[in-house]
């Protein structure tokens, strides 16, 4: 919806947007002049949460806005919570029924029995009684109890009860600042000086009494950790000492040197023994080489070494000799033996002769030498056996150690959280003794001289505005929720179908549109209206050099026979000669009102039989029925066609063939052929009378809707291409012809 629309839609509906809000007005003006006038009285207090120490947290860093605006929230919600204003009711109602000074309220006996069905008198002191433990306790009403609930009946009748003094009641934060006002409005200003009064003082003992309370539940708290912490210190520090009691860990750090020194000389003894085994082992091989060539020297008989060479060199030289000397590989072998038995021979010379008492002497040796290696490998075993169990030792000292040192580390950490706790309890206590309430009362709500402005003015423009929303946005709800076309604009929206004209919609009390309507002794601005709307369809007409129309519809009620009527009057305005040719075979309503005879089937079987069908061009005066088949109008350019409502469908009537001979026949006759077609929705007779005309008109009215069904035929319309004229839109509003 543009805002054009929107504008026009509120414009149509003006007395509705004036009369309503002016009504409100009034109302609103009525309200507040016969009202009770309200006293206001403030109080304000002190809270204390910006200018004390807790502005800054554990961490040193100073609270965010954020974090102390949901601390004053918080503050102002204890204040408004029901366990505080009851307070204030108890003391209320205590007051009026003290009677030692002037009640607030005191409303009659008789409504107290009808509301409360009650005798205040004769329970005055069992209320009385009731209101004091209440007040002592800072607890609410035990409405399962049926004597407080009557207390709760009585407070209601005074008008003391919560909601009651929350409806009334203001409480908010003083822009940034560290103060909260109170405000209260009542008919007495008496009474709103001291409910906020009440309130303050009331609020201040329901909070000492909390914080009290929390922080001797805080002390027994913490006292209780700090007892904690000092049984798990001293059940660590007894476990520690068990440990290197039974472990005979005296001196760990002296028994651990003296460990470590023991590895590092028998280290040493290992590494000596080594050198003793390898100097061993070396002189006992040079023995042993030096006995051997002593005992070869000695005999003067050749090595089985060289023996084996020589027996070889002497094979390999025969085989030689017989393969011809010329094998190679024989010649390369027995020159690489001779080779090696030289140099035996010459080993065998160079080798000394030692007499029997030097080589007695050498075996001596060798023997010492190898009893000296065998003693000095069994050293060495021995020497790796004590080396590893002291470092076996070794290792289950530093596995004890090291599970003494995590005891020690658990007892030091025992230790510093019992000293931590045992600071935050001394603070705490501390803090309890020293520290002084910060809410505080520093403004007394006084009593209000007059009492508060009405602001009639303010609430009433609020009130005229508001009705005034409201209306215009129901007047609009109910616009966007309706469905039918209306305008102009939507139905190009709707029906995706180029528009020919409008026809506005006539006065309802003029009744159903005939004939008459188009009198030349008709002057109405009505008729006026409607001849300048129909001159534009009639030029869309007239541009298309048609003669045949049919003028159609979706479905029934949407104006085919008006259109009609209104378009051959206009067509005849121009001296244009119109014959209109009821083919709705399903409502003969253009028969009814122009008054004309059932002559369309009649017509076909005189045209058939070549009769003559009127005497003459012009309007014939005879009243034979068999010469007059097409009925004159009142108006002279205009004639028309009747025929008898029927069931069948105009192929069924009309034969095909010789209807469209017939209407050949009186286009020669008449200027225009207008054929009145039933509704696409139900019938198929519009799509039968398609063939026969030039040109096809669709009719819509504003005041109907574009469905489903009607978009099966808009699809059948827009199938028709160049025969499908622009559609009319008939029943138009004055309002919505823009």
């Amino acid at each position: 919806m543009d805002l054009q629309t929107l504008f026009r839609v509120l414009w149509r509906k003006r007395w509705i947007l004036i009369i309503i809000p002016l009504l409100s007005v009034g109302g609103a003006f009525l309200i507040r002049m016969l009202g009770e006038w309200k006293y206001r009285s403030s109080a304000q207090m002190a809270t204390g949460i910006t200018v004390t120490d807790e502005l800054i947290g554990d961490n040193g860093k100073y609270f965010n806005p954020y974090e102390m605006q949901i601390t004053f929230t918080n503050l102002i919600e204890q204040i408004k919570s029901r366990v505080v204003l009851s307070q204030v009711s108890y003391r209320l109602l205590l007051r009026d029924l003290d009677g030692k000074e002037m009640p607030f309220r005191k409303p009659s006996q008789s409504k107290l029995e009808e509301l409360a069905n009650v005798d205040i008198n004769s329970h005055k002191a069992e209320f009385e009684k009731i209101l004091n433990e209440k007040l002592e306790s800072q607890t609410l009403l035990d409405l399962t109890d049926p004597k407080q609930k009557l207390v709760k009946k009585v407070m209601d009748v005074y008008g003391y009860n919560y909601e009651a003094l929350n409806e009334e009641l203001a409480i908010n934060r003083i822009n940034i600042s560290d103060y909260i006002e109170i405000s209260y409005s009542s008919e007495s200003p008496y009474l709103s000086a001291y409910v906020v009064n009440t309130l303050c003082s009331e609020f201040i003992r329901y909070y000492t009494n909390i914080k009290l309370s929390r922080s001797n539940v805080s002390l027994e708290s913490l006292q209780s950790i700090v007892d904690q912490r000092k049984q798990y210190l001293d059940e660590k520090t007894e476990g520690l000492k068990n440990f290197q009691s039974n472990h005979e860990m005296i001196n760990s750090e002296a028994e651990g040197a003296s460990k470590i020194r023991q590895i590092q000389d028998y280290e040493d003894q290992i590494a000596d023994e080594q050198k003793s085994i390898r100097g061993n082992e070396l002189t006992l091989a040079n023995l042993e080489m030096k006995i051997e060539q002593a005992d070869q020297s000695r005999g003067n008989k050749p090595n089985s070494r060289i023996v084996d060479l020589r027996k070889k060199i002497n094979t390999f030289n025969e085989r030689y000799v017989a393969g011809g000397q010329t094998d190679q590989v024989l010649l390369d072998s027995i020159t690489a033996f001779r080779n090696q038995l030289q140099g035996m021979m010459n080993a065998a010379g160079e080798a000394t002769k030692l007499t029997p008492a030097e080589l007695n002497a050498l075996k001596d040796k060798r023997d010492q030498t190898k009893i000296d290696l065998e003693i000095s490998r069994e050293n060495l075993v021995s020497l790796n056996n004590i080396l590893n169990s002291i470092r076996y030792s070794v290792g289950n000292f530093a596995s004890r150690e090291a599970v003494s040192q995590a005891m020690g580390k658990e007892v030091e950490v025992a230790r510093e959280e019992y000293l931590a706790a045992q600071t935050r309890f001394n603070e705490a206590r501390e803090k309890l003794v020293t520290n002084k309430m910060p809410i505080k009362q520093v403004v007394v709500g006084e009593v209000a001289e007059k009492p508060e402005s009405r602001k009639t003015i303010v609430f009433m423009v609020f009130t005229g505005v508001l009705s005034f929303g409201l209306c215009a946005f129901v007047v609009i709800l109910l616009e966007m929720l309706d469905t039918r076309i209306k305008t102009p604009q939507r139905f190009k929206n709707l029906a995706k179908l180029p528009l020919a004209g409008i026809l506005e919609q006539l006065p309802k009390n003029g009744g159903a549109p005939n004939w008459n309507f188009f009198t030349p002794a008709n002057e109405s601005q009505e008729l006026n209206r409607l001849n300048h709307d129909l001159r534009k369809i009639r030029y869309e007409i007239e541009n298309r050099k048609v003669q045949v129309i049919l003028v159609t519809s979706t479905k029934k009620a949407q104006g085919k026979t008006f259109s009609i009527m209104s378009l051959a009057y206009s067509l005849g305005l121009i001296h244009k000669r119109t014959l209109i040719i009821d083919t709705n075979m399903r409502n003969n309503s253009l028969t009814t009102m122009l008054t004309a005879r059932f002559s369309l089937k009649q017509l076909m079987e005189y045209y058939n039989k070549n009769t003559k069908l009127i005497g003459t061009a012009k309007h014939s005066e005879t009243k034979d029925p068999e010469t007059n088949l097409i009925t004159p109008t009142t108006n002279p350019m205009v004639d028309i066609i009747g025929n008898k409502m029927s069931q069948l469908s105009p192929s069924e009537i009309i034969p095909g063939g010789d209807f469209k001979v017939l209407l050949e026949w009186l286009k020669v006759q008449y200027d225009y052929i207008i054929l009145e077609g039933a509704g696409l929705n139900e019938f198929s007779d519009s799509r039968e009378l398609v063939r026969f005309v030039d040109l096809v008109i669709p009719v819509f009215s504003a005041d109907s809707s574009i469905t489903e069904e009607d978009k099966e035929s808009l699809n059948f319309l827009k199938s028709l291409q160049n025969k499908l004229g622009p559609a009319v839109l008939n029943n138009v509003p004055k309002e919505e012809k823009s």
